[in-house]
């Protein structure tokens, strides 16, 4: 039995039979994707690789064009049996095929790229064992063996034996000494703490393999009926949207999936020069990798700068090129008379066909920029929060045209993202068996939380969803129960700060979002419709991270200010961990994570 008062320190793990595998599977190439799940009924472990600490790399060859006999798993059983820990580069894969091929998993995980993202205290950093491997100096992958053949589409069962056994021994070898290099690191008195976040995130990996493996059914029908609803709905959109275009732009061609051309369209107004409009706005990414803050402007200094940066346009008449009467190309002759084979495009109009001459009537729906954070690099913001916004002033200028548009536009992003960001991910990654296997991601956001892939379905909008429709219970007259915890970052404020006002809210069901979303909205509480309360949580829980409203209006920048004047307690908390950034350079959570 292990001894549980060793848990959450090295201490364990050097106790351990360790056992360092990696395996070698074929891949499906489609649509410029990799799939090497071992739900893709096509896919097969090509190779084994593994050896205990100390002694020397075992190698098992399943599936492989050189191989016509496949070898025994009988060694690797064994050594799967044998051992207290698995440790693997990126487990998760590992651990996932390993158990679809019907071995026994050992009691405990410890995955390499999981102890590096811990390590590298939310800073982004690469975590592949290549870069792993440079980083610390230790036995270095060797890619250049196959990296070129699986660029040209030759996978590991069709690569020279020889070489996927060299390649391979590398990376077991690598991963043995990153592992080791790791515990060290974690021995330290700065890093100690952070073992317990380990043990919990390669725990929390064998759940994640039991949910992936599960998977979620899916009703392809259901799917199908809405992939025709939408794309029939998108298409009457574009069509009535394009017929808005023409109304209030004239003959100016417009791309709506253009920032620039929508800037036309929703503010009358186009970039004078590009550069000059980036340096006036702050526009870009600082050192951090992060965008920069919008200058802070009074009204008249935004006016003069929106002036000075953009020129109102006007609607336009298409005048027919004659040099290439409107076909956009021309034929350029040989020396001998003989035209070229291929046509150029013409000189002229620049391929187009003609020319937009204004015709001194205003373009556009005139609608304002509101204040900086309206700028971007195309001219100004047209994204989803943004046209909420538009479309509130649209109504104060009874602007029904501008309404309509933007009412229709917001409509037609929400389509694009249902067809292409979920229906077509779903059906792309839903086996033959009609399930589901979404991966759930450990090691790539900054601050800990999972993220999801293949497809990504953490973005799903919530209730009334049509796309959740073709999510169904796997078992006969099932139903499928949604659980949420109400406000729980507000909760765990609470519990973290000791804050009085936030427990004695808690206690008393106080609706956080509803009081958030009065205030943002401007609007008294019963007024709150379900959306303006989802609308408002990133208001609600920016402070809790310590936002401070840094370019948002006066009165959403006035909301950031009163937070901490109501929830005095959260505020001495947040002085209490940016005192121990000053201090130490980290801060250290209470389940021991730490962050630069």
């Amino acid at each position: 039995m292990l001894n549980s008062s060793l848990l959450g320190s090295t201490a364990l793990f050097r106790t351990l039979k360790v056992l360092i595998l990696d395996l070698e599977t074929t891949v499906q190439r489609f649509d410029g994707k990799i799939d090497n799940s071992p739900f893709n009924p096509d896919n097969r472990c090509v190779s084994a690789h593994f050896h205990f600490l100390g002694e020397p790399v075992q190698n098992l060859v399943f599936h492989h064009n050189e191989k016509a006999i496949p070898d025994s798993p009988a060694l690797m059983r064994s050594a799967l049996e044998a051992a207290d820990v698995i440790v693997c580069h990126n487990a998760k894969f590992d651990v996932m095929w390993l158990t679809e091929m019907g071995f026994h998993i050992p009691p405990r995980v410890y995955c390499t790229m999981i102890g590096e993202y811990v390590l590298a205290k939310g800073q982004r950093q690469e975590l592949s064992l290549k870069a792993t491997a440079e980083r610390r100096n230790v036995t270095r992958k060797k890619s250049d063996l196959v990296d070129g053949l699986f660029r040209s589409g030759t996978g590991f069962e069709a690569m020279p034996l020889e070489t996927v056994l060299e390649y391979a021994e590398a990376d077991v070898v690598s991963c043995g000494e990153i592992y080791q290099a790791q515990l060290e690191d974690f021995d330290t008195d700065k890093n100690k703490s952070m073992m317990n976040i380990v043990d919990l995130m390669n725990e929390m990996l064998l759940f994640l393999v039991e949910i992936e493996r599960n998977g979620i059914k899916i009703d392809a029908k259901a799917l199908e009926d809405l992939k025709i609803e939408f794309t029939v709905e998108h298409k009457q959109l574009s069509q009535r949207l394009n017929d808005i275009v023409d109304m209030v732009m004239g003959d100016t061609p417009i791309n709506l999936n253009s920032g620039a051309d929508m800037t036309k369209v929703v503010y009358s107004r186009e970039v004078i020069d590009r550069n000059v409009h980036q340096r006036v706005w702050n526009i870009g990414v600082g050192a951090n990798g992060k965008p920069l803050y919008p200058p802070r402007m009074n009204a008249s200094e935004f006016a003069r700068a929106v002036r000075a940066t953009t020129t109102i346009i006007q609607k336009t008449d298409a005048l027919c090129c004659d040099v290439c009467d409107g076909r956009g190309k021309i034929h350029k002759f040989k020396k001998d008379g003989d035209p070229f084979k291929n046509q150029n495009s013409c000189p002229s109009c620049g391929g187009v066909g003609a020319f937009f001459k204004p015709n001194g009537k205003a373009a556009g729906l005139r609608l304002n920029p509101e204040d900086a954070s309206y700028a971007s690099i195309n001219g100004f913001k047209t994204d989803k929060t943004t046209i909420k916004s538009l479309i509130k002033q649209a109504e104060l200028k009874k602007n029904d045209i501008a309404i309509e548009f933007l009412t229709k536009m917001s409509r037609l992003n929400a389509l694009s993202t249902y067809l292409d960001s979920f229906i077509k991910g779903i059906e792309t990654w839903t086996r033959p068996d009609g399930i589901l296997h979404t991966q759930f991601n450990q090691c790539i956001t900054a601050t800990g939380r999972l993220s999801s892939t293949t497809p990504n379905l953490q973005n799903m909008p919530k209730r009334g969803f049509p796309v959740r429709k073709a999510v169904i219970s796997r078992f006969e007259n099932g139903e499928i129960i949604e659980i949420d915890y109400s406000g729980i970052e507000f909760v765990m404020a609470g519990e973290l700060s000791r804050d009085p006002q936030i427990i004695s809210d808690v206690m008393n069901g106080k609706d956080l979002h509803k009081q958030t979303a009065s205030i943002i909205y401007q609007c008294s509480e019963d007024e709150v419709s379900k959306d303006l309360r989802q609308a408002s949580k990133k208001f609600s829980f920016a402070p809790i991270y310590g936002g401070l409203g840094a370019g948002e209006a006066d009165h959403v920048r006035a909301y950031f200010s009163t937070f901490f004047d109501i929830y005095e307690g959260l505020g001495a908390y947040h002085r209490r961990l940016a005192d121990g950034v000053l201090k130490n350079g980290i801060v250290q959570i209470p389940s021991g994570r730490q962050f630069f």
